[in-house]
């Protein structure tokens, strides 16, 4: 007898594991826990927020069910398969996102891209911090809640705010939790320029130049705007476009104060005077003093940055204009600050001037009694050198004599 006990314990046992090891397929259209009503799927799950709740509770229970820890890891890379494909849980523009408590995402519905990027720069028309929001209210109630936002113009009264809705979700395979969202929808994964310049836009502008301290402080805080843009947008940003953008907004240009960018190799990409100016070479401008431009711009700017003197065309000013193949395009003093930045494997350096009339260390440094003492001291040096050479050449002469 106790052998067919033991015999029918096992069979049932092992009945148990097998219904748990194909359980997915069992509970894939049952009731949740939480459900009021028959479970949801994609299809239906945008009819109103009760089916947008029930669509993500169910999700939810559909991959929680039990399994044997040899199947654990076979069960995540189904639900890794299942929110990505098209089915039960994704449909059209209704999908479901999963994300760490971070706001990693880990898998996307809708765009497969966005796998392994921080989800959390992404903001509302109304700079709502939409991710943050949603794992807040995972977090809330264990049972989840919602968020609201508007992803088209809050102030326009054509768009209606959107729900998502949000639920903790713990991964057994992985021994970690994460936040399972449906109904979330945006119009591109990463932010682009113009989403970036709703919420953050230059601290200083243009029209705060003043002297040479507040122009450094304008480019200092240009740099710190772009880096701040390209991170936002995770290097998915052309410098151009960025400044172009949003320099409708008057920030790189007031009077005859404005803002440029150049690459490394002196190419202009970026002419808050002259847009028709992009692509041009700046290292054959020569101004009337002998100044290389692009190539004194780019020596200061590598070297930490610093100020810059040359003549160059004031737009405020009629008739210092020059024409001509490697010629300098003014002939008004000017002083530029410039930096240089680092974007990924790019590097450009940003700059803008301000047009002074007159500089005393300028205007010591290339007045003709300065250029001849100049033209001395290096005859000098060179005399000297020459001369040590050779009592070097005489004296090693005499020791190997």
């Amino acid at each position: 007898m106790k052998i067919f006990a033991l015999t029918g314990i096992f069979l049932c046992v092992l009945a148990v594991i097998c219904v748990f090891s194909d359980v997915r397929t069992a509970l894939a259209h049952g009731k949740h826990a939480n459900a009021s009503k028959e479970a949801v799927t994609a299809d239906g799950a945008a009819e109103s927020p009760d089916a947008l709740r029930e669509f993500v509770l169910h999700a939810k229970a559909h991959w929680e069910v039990l399994v044997p820890d040899e199947k654990s890891f076979d069960l995540w890379q189904q639900i890794l398969y299942e929110v990505q494909h098209k089915g039960d849980w994704k449909s059209g523009s209704k999908y479901l996102i999963l994300v760490d408590k971070q706001g990693r995402c880990i898998a996307h519905g809708y765009y497969k891209s966005a796998n392994g990027r921080d989800l959390t720069v992404l903001r509302d028309a109304k700079g709502t911090d939409i991710v943050h929001k949603l794992i807040k209210a995972a977090q809330n109630n264990k049972e989840g809640g919602f968020v609201d936002y508007y992803w088209n113009d809050a102030k326009d009264p054509s768009s209606l705010p959107k729900s998502s809705y949000a639920v903790n979700y713990t991964v057994d395979a992985l021994g970690i939790e994460l936040v399972l969202i449906g109904g979330f929808h945006h119009k591109e994964l990463i932010p682009s320029v113009g989403e970036v310049l709703r919420k953050y836009v230059p601290q200083v502008k243009a029209a705060s130049v003043k002297d040479k301290s507040t122009l450094k402080n304008f480019v200092e805080k240009t740099a710190e705007f772009v880096d701040h843009a390209y991170k936002t947008t995770q290097g998915n940003m052309d410098i151009a476009e960025l400044l172009r953008v949003s320099s409708a907004k008057e920030a790189w240009k007031h009077n005859e104060i404005y803002l440029f960018a150049i690459t490394d190799q002196g190419l202009v990409v970026f002419n808050g005077n002259n847009p028709k100016m992009r692509q041009a070479s700046t290292m054959n401008s020569v101004d009337e003093n002998g100044v290389n431009i692009g190539e004194r711009i780019i020596k200061v700017a590598k070297s930490g940055g610093g100020f810059v003197h040359y003549l160059w065309d004031n737009p405020l000013v009629e008739g210092d204009e020059t024409i001509g193949v490697g010629k300098a395009k003014g002939t008004s003093l000017k002083v530029s600050y410039v930096k240089q930045i680092r974007l990924g494997d790019n590097i450009y350096i940003l700059g803008s001037g301000i047009y002074p009339g007159e500089d005393a260390e300028y205007a010591t440094e290339m007045r003709p009694e300065s250029k001849v003492l100049r033209a001395i001291i290096i005859g000098c040096l060179v005399v000297l050198l020459s001369l040590w050479a050779i009592r070097w050449v005489i004296g090693s002469g005499k020791k190997k004599g």
